[in-house]
Order: structure tokens, then sequence, then C-alpha cells
């Protein structure tokens, strides 16, 4: 392989790498806030109770589980989301599933993944991201909204970003 190649695909490798760390830690980051909102919202007294060392820490608790828990909390408190919340929730875990499971292909940053009844999908990792952020951004505002509803507080003023 000559030098020029090899370095093209090393620096697409460290870009690529870098947006699925941002993509994954910030997912992580929605899944804590939901966590942080089913706890409060079914353990009144100990917030780390057995429920949420036992249960929201079991690896089979999924992300997807908790975002239908989410919803179910969300239309009991009869909490009004702006138009598309929800569906932002799942492209969140579309978007994460995708950097955390495809494969680079090629060498221009693009991933591969499964979809559906084709065999791989291919796009470009930036885009996905470029997708993801104002996403990530309407949707981690909107939990930390709910989360201080639940927990019967003023929220403190802060901007995500």
């Amino acid at each position: 392989m000559n030098e020029d190649l090899r370095k093209k695909i090393e620096q697409m490798v460290k870009e690529v790498s870098f947006l699925r760390g941002v993509v994954i830690t910030k997912s992580v980051d929605v899944e804590l806030m939901i966590g942080a909102i089913i706890t409060n919202y079914f353990a009144l007294s100990n917030k780390h109770s057995d429920f949420s060392t036992m249960v929201l820490s079991d690896p089979y608790f999924s992300f997807g589980l908790k975002i239908n828990i989410l919803k179910k909390i969300l239309n009991k408190i009869n909490w009004s989301s702006y138009d598309g919340f929800k569906e932002d929730l799942q492209r969140i875990d579309t978007l994460r599933n995708r950097f955390a499971h495809a494969h680079m292909f090629g060498f221009e940053g693009d991933l591969a993944y499964p979809a559906g009844e084709k065999p791989l999908k291919v796009k470009k990792a930036k885009e996905m991201y470029d997708e993801f952020i104002p996403i990530w951004l309407k949707v981690f505002e909107e939990l930390d909204n709910v989360f201080w509803q639940i927990i019967d507080k003023p929220k403190p003023v802060k901007k995500f970003g």
C-alpha cells in the first residue's frame, strides 16, 4: 500500500472514530437521563435503590425498553412534548446503533449497516453525525424538563450544547 493511501485511511479511521465516540457518548447521556426519570418516577425514597442498580443497570434493560417506558410515563403524567419528540428518541436510538455496530466501508468515511431487506446500506458517518447532533440537543433539553417536572423541583437555568 502506498504511503498516501495509508495516511488517508488512517485519517479517515480517526475521523469516523471521533464521530462514533461523540454519538455514542451523547446517546449514553440520553439513556442516563431517561434512567433518572424512570427511577424518580417509580422510586420515591432511595434513588439508588435495588430498582436502580438491579433493574436499570441490567444489560438486558435496553435503551429501546427505557424509551418505551419513558413514553408510558409521559402519557401517564400528560406531558406535552414538542411535535416529533418520540420519533426523535427513536432516531437517536437508530443512529446510536448504526454508529455502534456499523463497519467502516471504503476510504471516504462511510459506514455500512444492515437495512431491512437490503443486505447493507452505506452512508457517510459525517452525514449521520450532522443529523444526530441537533436531534440530541432538542431531546436532551426536553428530557431535562421532564426530569425537573418528575422530581417536582424548580429547574436551574442552563443551556445544553
